[in-house]
């Protein structure tokens, strides 16, 4: 019969195994042109799984069992903060070159927990005092060789989990100043979107690594244990509907020759933003021209207005501009900011599509013009029309010409 905190583990486990999969699911339906950034979030979703699944086992399965598990399941934990990492990168336009290197300690910490299994299973001492029911453990007494190893291997977990949270933490911030500089106001949903995001990981990574270190070297609680994968399971859920209601946009660098020439444009272009007769001068009256008929082309074409990652320097790119260039036409000229511009333009398809196709679930209409989640498009459609997508449905449903704004 299971103990209460076998049961309390077990529930947690499957609610963390559950939020898991749905977070996967979740992300794999944002569709291919996301699949770039999302593969990352997909991967430590995965990895989070695995972690659930391993105390999953730990609850029906005996001491010996687990110990053979322990170099297939424990590695895992080392891949969660580099696969936060790189999906940070791959959101702030530099990918990291060669990204599977990060993952190389996936294999050495393999060969070292496998090296403690086979001392284990060898040495009658170590046996004695790791093969518990607590399964593969830490204890001061074990054998040097056994000391050394898992010594190592929580020496390494620390210095990595110190060496990427430091690199997130920049990375994440050099990102909110390109937003800041490319967006204006548009960056400021944005940005709170990735501090958000970047604070709750940063949350799951303390409390497992406090917890764990706590657990191994002042005092070993099984309750604690629990609690803090409860905190883990909550934070997980609310990371999950965080990307659910606001799925990243993406700034995409090497358009221009590289992030580093991107941010020197941007920060050069402050000078001139500065005087208020040489701001306008920045684009000129025939280019002016020349861009709105570029953009009044670029809307027709359904590839790149319902692009869910189209971004400023990916439409200026395609219009033949500079994000500055585009960004100051929009406001000045058309009127709009680079998300309004955007949003406008596919919610005036929406409105067809809800009219013209009344079985249509709203969810797919959002996501085939470019929206990530039901909950962006009602956002941004109720901003543009002032009522919601079921409401405008229901009430035009019957006319023959749906209002186009």
């Amino acid at each position: 019969m299971l103990e209460p905190k076998d049961v309390a583990l077990l529930i947690i486990a499957v609610v963390g195994i559950g939020q898991a999969l749905f977070l996967i699911l979740l992300l794999l339906q944002e569709g291919k042109r996301a699949f770039r950034a999302n593969r990352w979030l997909i991967f430590f979703a995965t990895v989070v799984c695995i972690i659930f699944v391993d105390k999953v086992c730990d609850v029906f399965l005996s001491p010996l069992i687990r110990l053979y598990l322990a170099p297939l399941f424990s590695p895992f934990v080392f891949a969660s903060i580099p696969a936060i990492y790189l999906y940070f990168r791959e959101i702030s336009g530099r990918p990291a070159p060669h990204p599977a290197r990060h993952f190389a300690i996936i294999l050495l910490v393999a060969v070292c927990i496998s090296a403690v299994v086979w001392v284990v299973r060898t040495n009658a001492d170590a046996n004695h005092l790791l093969l518990t029911d607590q399964g593969l453990g830490f204890k001061w007494q074990a054998p040097v060789v056994v000391t050394a190893l898992m010594l190592a291997i929580i020496a390494v977990y620390c210095g990595q989990f110190i060496a990427y949270m430091i690199a997130i933490w920049r990375t994440c911030l050099v990102y909110h100043r390109q937003v800041q500089q490319q967006f204006g106001l548009d960056g400021a949903v944005l940005r709170n979107w990735t501090f958000e995001f970047l604070v709750e990981t940063s949350v799951i990574f303390v409390i497992y690594t406090a917890i764990n270190l706590f657990d191994i070297f002042v005092l070993r609680s099984e309750w604690l244990i629990i609690l803090a994968h409860c905190g883990f399971v909550l934070v997980f859920f609310r990371i999950s509907h965080v990307i659910a209601s606001n799925p990243a946009l993406f700034v995409e660098a090497g358009v221009f020759g590289g992030y580093e020439a991107m941010e020197k444009e941007v920060l050069s272009s402050e000078g001139v933003r500065g005087s208020n007769a040489i701001s306008r001068n920045l684009v000129g009256e025939d280019e002016v021209r020349r861009i709105c008929r570029r953009l009044d082309q670029t809307v027709t074409r359904d590839e790149v207005i319902f692009d869910p990652l189209l971004s400023m320097p990916k439409l200026a790119q395609i219009v033949g501009v500079t994000p500055n260039q585009l960004s100051f036409v929009l406001n000045r000229y058309i009127g709009k900011s680079f998300f309004d511009f955007v949003n406008s333009v596919r919610i005036e398809h929406a409105l067809r599509l809800l009219v013209e196709q009344p079985d249509r679930q709203v969810l797919d209409i959002a996501i085939s013009i470019g929206f990530n989640s039901k909950s962006t498009f009602n956002l941004a459609f109720k901003k543009i029309t002032g009522t919601t997508p079921s409401a405008y449905r229901a009430e035009n449903i019957a006319k023959d010409v749906p209002q186009i704004i």
